[in-house]
């Protein structure tokens, strides 16, 4: 039997500790002097265990790591590559042949204040385009490049509307626009996920893990 999650567990125990106190309230009438004390031992506890459980769980939601895409690679031919995009929440990969030694993803990210981040908010991002590029400047700067913008629909549409308000900002830490590259190694997998500081990387295969090994910069 898996363990229950750890927000999960705090829950059912701030629920226990706060479902005595009632009992304990509801029965002070019958049994006033044992029910007052044991009461005057579990209140405080239960106030305590809620706050404890409360700050533990914001600190998990500002740690939260969001998966937003996966990046498969096949090569065709001589710095010549097929990526497959699979973007979270969209029921169609993108395919896209990309030139180079490194694949790069791009995208806006609106990174929302830590107080909303403490309720559970997620930061935003609008995946934008999908890039090959060189190693090597002189080669990055004479050689066939080759990008790919991403189809709009996500929540950036609103955000020129809805930036206009000033209120919005109060809310709003940064936004930003941030990228993401990696080698262009046949067969690697990678999963490119959003957290708190930013878009991120983590190989998903073997080929992938090792093409990061492997990587000279």
């Amino acid at each position: 039997m898996p363990l229950p999650e750890l927000a999960t567990l705090l829950l059912l125990i701030c629920a226990g500790s706060v479902l005595i106190c009632i009992v304990l309230l509801l029965s002070l009438r019958r049994r006033p002097l044992s029910c007052g004390l044991l009461l005057l031992a579990f209140a405080p506890m239960t106030a305590t265990t809620v706050l404890v459980s409360q700050d533990l769980i914001s600190y998990r939601n500002l740690a939260v790591e969001q998966r937003i895409a996966t990046v498969f690679v096949a090569q065709s031919g001589e710095n010549d590559f097929a990526l497959r995009l699979d973007i979270d929440g969209n029921p169609m990969p993108f395919h896209f042949p990309v030139r180079g030694d490194e694949w790069r993803l791009e995208g806006r990210v609106l990174r929302w204040d830590a107080a909303l981040a403490k309720l559970g908010l997620n930061n935003l991002v609008r995946l934008e385009r999908l890039s090959g590029r060189y190693q090597h400047p002189e080669r990055e700067a004479n050689s066939q490049r080759t990008v790919h913008p991403l189809p709009s629909g996500e929540w950036l549409d609103s955000w020129p509307m809805l930036s206009n308000y000033a209120f919005i900002w109060r809310w709003v830490d940064v936004d930003y626009g941030n990228g993401v590259y990696a080698p262009l190694q046949d067969g690697a997998v990678f999963d490119v996920y959003l957290g708190r500081s930013g878009m991120f990387i983590r190989p998903k295969n073997p080929i992938a893990i090792n093409a990061l090994r492997n990587w000279s910069t």
